[in-house]
């Protein structure tokens, strides 16, 4: 009997705590806040992500090993979010019969959305708007002043970034479209009428 009883004990340790998410069982040790902290943790980690990918140039064979490995980060963290608020905030937080639920499930659905987003772009304001909506949804739950320290700073940087890159994108737009119109006027010019013409060979 004894033996029995370990065993179960062991087996539900495993269960427990060999999920990324909480294993669903009412152990009463799975915290909040843990669930909270990754999901922000998850949010810096793509702002990074993104301005690796962003700025890694691809020319030797570490470079694009760097490249690949973010790209691969990108998704797996993702993927590992969206399960987290599915089977978290979905299936075990937000319950069916109270009065803010269908509130709580269409901002859960916008996050889904949201890192879907984030995989298929490498942009700064599918992750700003994941950030702002995590923001809201967080509030849904009474985590009143909730927010990670560097929560406001990565929020300054991404509109930096964001504003960064497309005034680099416009200069570089702005470059190819002058030079293509400068040689489409040398094209045109005419010859002048004072010029000599050349000699057919007499």
């Amino acid at each position: 009997m004894k033996k029995n009883v370990l065993s179960f004990f062991i087996a539900s340790f495993f269960v427990c705590f060999g999920l990324h998410a909480h294993c669903q069982m009412p152990c009463g040790i799975y915290h909040d806040d843990m669930v909270y902290d990754q999901i922000d943790q998850y949010v810096e980690t793509m702002v990074k992500a993104v301005a690796k990918i962003k700025d890694t140039k691809t020319t030797t064979p570490e470079n694009r090993n760097e490249y690949v490995r973010w790209i691969m980060t990108k998704d797996r963290l993702s993927d590992q979010t969206a399960n987290l608020i599915t089977t978290f905030f979905l299936m075990q937080k937000i319950k069916p019969d109270e009065e803010e639920t269908p509130k709580k499930v269409v901002s859960a659905h916008k996050l889904l959305f949201q890192i879907v987003c984030i995989k298929q772009t490498v942009d700064f304001k599918s992750v700003s708007d994941f950030a702002e909506e995590w923001e809201k949804f967080k509030l849904m739950f009474h985590i009143q002043g909730y927010e990670c320290a560097m929560e406001k700073k990565n929020l300054k940087i991404w509109d930096e970034k964001r504003k960064e890159y497309e005034e680099k994108a416009k200069t570089e737009q702005g470059s190819v479209h002058s030079n293509g119109n400068s040689k489409n006027e040398s094209a045109k010019t005419p010859v002048s009428a004072n010029s000599k013409a050349v000699p057919n060979g007499k």
